[in-house]
Order: C-alpha cells, then sequence, then structure tokens
C-alpha cells in the first residue's frame, strides 16, 4: 500500500517522573500521620475512660453514702467547712471503712487495674496490674445560695469531682458535676 506511516513515541519525562514522585511521596506521608495520630488518640481515649469512672465512681459513692445515711447531709463538706472530705487533688487510693473517697480514711495503696493477659482471659496467672500512679482525685463541694436573695441554701450542694491523669507528660483533666440535696 502506499504511503508510509510514521509512528512516534513519546514516553514520560524525567522532570514528570519527579513531580509525580514527590506527590506520591507527600500523600504516603500524610496517611502514615494519620495512623500515628490515631493510634495516639486510642491511648489518650483510654487513659480519659479511665478518669471519667474514677470520676464517676466518687460522685456515686458520696452520693450513695448519703442514701444509706452512711454519713449525714451536713458532713457531706470539704474538712475546711466542717465535713469529710479531704479538699486538695489526693492519690487515687483505696476507699476506707466510709466508702467515700478522699476522706481521712482512705489508706493504703494505690488502686490498680487488671487487664487480661496474653491469653486473653482475665483471673488467670498472666493478668497485667497496672497502679493508678498517674491519677490523682479532687473533690470540691459549694453551697448554693437562694435564688432570691444571698441566703446560702441548707438542702443542696454543688460537688465537683476532678480527676487529674498524664499522657505522655501532658496533664490532662476531667470533671463530674452534680448538685445533691438533703433529700434522697
Amino acid at each position: 500500500m502506499g504511503g508510509s506511516m510514521t509512528r512516534t513515541q513519546q514516553g514520560m519525562s524525567l522532570i514528570e517522573v519527579m513531580i509525580a514522585t514527590f506527590f506520591l511521596t507527600i500523600s504516603l506521608l500524610a496517611v502514615a500521620g494519620s495512623m500515628g495520630a490515631g493510634i495516639s488518640a486510642t491511648y489518650t481515649t483510654q487513659e480519659q475512660l479511665i478518669a471519667k469512672q474514677k470520676a464517676q465512681e466518687a460522685l456515686e459513692s458520696v452520693v450513695m453514702a448519703r442514701n444509706t445515711q452512711q454519713v449525714g447531709f451536713s458532713q457531706i463538706r470539704n474538712v475546711a467547712d466542717g465535713g469529710v472530705i479531704v479538699a486538695g487533688f489526693q492519690p487515687i487510693e483505696n476507699m476506707g471503712v466510709d466508702g467515700i473517697p478522699n476522706t481521712s480514711d482512705d489508706a493504703g495503696p494505690v488502686e490498680t487495674l487488671t487487664y487480661p493477659g496474653p491469653d486473653g482471659k482475665l483471673g488467670t496467672a498472666d493478668d497485667v496490674t497496672v497502679p493508678l500512679t498517674n491519677y490523682k482525685r479532687q473533690i470540691t463541694i459549694t453551697t448554693l445560695t437562694l435564688p432570691a436573695d444571698t441566703t446560702i441554701d441548707p438542702d443542696i450542694v454543688r460537688i465537683d469531682v476532678d480527676v487529674q491523669y498524664v499522657v505522655r507528660g501532658v496533664t490532662k483533666t476531667v470533671r463530674v458535676s452534680s448538685y445533691v440535696s438533703r433529700f434522697s
């Protein structure tokens, strides 16, 4: 057949390959960074969950002591105000006989958490026990005033439970608050 066909083949230039490699590298670094942030967030979430649980546990203990009359409503105060709750951040220790955290009868070792060991079963010899030494708890009791004036309401208090914990050298705080009345 009569004509000659010319075909030209062109490949990618070196510059195009370098630019594509650059964008691929940036994309892979972004993915790796987000994976690292996700793993870090998972670790932080576990520590935060423990702090929230310990704060909620303390609040429930105070309310339960009031409900069972373990302590009277007038004793649900900080020590400086004539109550039983020790002021300031305290180590999270085992509760004393009154069943209320952060009171003067709390003594003994710092509380611990037990996780299943390598066999995945809790209650076996390979379980891992972790002391809560990175946690501190503070219970603050605040009196409230009546809405019409500045008279202190004798029938209700505000309870704030703060738990501080340290994650990778950074101190964080979780707060749980509630109002507790004289009446159950």
